[in-house]
């Protein structure tokens, strides 16, 4: 089923979309290799796709994937006129500066991509509609929201990195090549803060949040205070900790970077 253009759009800067095939040479004793025949073909075809955007309120539709009830699920993602089938998001970042939009950027694995297809672009965008984009409801770094419950971070900090990575088992039925599903294994997710300032070092097991740190990315709007994506961000009272330095340049502040971790499933 085709993904609603206008309800699940999102607002991409890049897309990049790699086939690949699993193949080995085959090499027989006593024979030489067929000049016809020269690859063996083991697994299913699969195709990894690279998604870089901005965000926007008003265009949240696209991003539900990245809800915990959804994170087994997979989704469908039509790029131009081809439509990939059964996409797995594997990799998950959002990269936070002040006075630049938010990027948020996703990795997906489709089981079941188009094939023997010439590559066009969508000949009706956004279902014939006037596509909403307008920078005045963008979430820019500025305007994100931090609720420091855990009192781990200080008054200024110069940029924000956040990952999630989802480990995911490849499911075959007997008889077919190509996979039906993917399992869900594991979901990591970690935040990095660059700051200028440092309270205390951490120990041998690093520093447990005592409280949740969770980040609300709002839209620069006047009147907008609700986030686009919620609970993207958030890590509660059990995180920890485990990386952190910091250095000091002549004439300059203490720079410091803290990278917390966190173990979803």
């Amino acid at each position: 089923m085709p993904p609603s253009e206008t309800n699940q759009y999102v607002p991409t800067t890049k897309v990049d979309v790699s086939y690949n095939t699993s193949h080995s040479p085959k090499r027989k004793l006593g024979s030489t290799i067929a000049s016809d025949d020269q690859f063996g073909f083991e697994g299913a075809l699969t195709a990894d796709i690279s998604v870089d955007c901005i965000i926007q309120t008003g265009l949240a539709g696209g991003f539900d994937f990245l809800a915990d009830a959804n994170q087994g699920d997979y989704v469908s993602i039509r790029i131009g006129s081809g439509q990939f089938n059964k996409c797995y998001a594997t990799d998950v970042s959002v990269n936070i500066e002040p006075f630049v939009p938010v990027s948020l950027s996703a990795k997906f694995v489709s089981l079941d991509p188009p094939t023997g297809e010439q590559i066009s672009g969508d000949t009706n965008p956004y279902g014939g509609n006037e596509i909403p984009f307008t920078g005045d409801d963008l979430v820019y770094g500025h305007t994100v929201v931090i609720s420091d419950g855990a009192n781990i971070l200080n008054d200024v900090q110069s940029s924000i990195s956040f990952s999630r990575r989802y480990s995911r088992t490849p499911i075959y039925q007997l008889g077919s090549i190509n996979a039906d599903t993917m399992l869900l294994d594991g979901v990591e997710e970690e935040l990095s803060v660059s700051s200028t300032g440092v309270e205390s070092l951490i120990g041998l097991s690093g520093d447990k949040l005592g409280g949740t740190l969770q980040l609300y990315m709002v839209g620069v709007g006047v009147g907008i205070s609700y986030p686009v994506i919620p609970d993207l961000i958030n890590f509660p009272a059990g995180a920890r900790v485990l990386t952190e330095s910091y250095g000091v340049a002549g004439g300059d502040t203490v720079s410091t970077q803290a990278t917390i971790k966190q173990v979803k499933l």
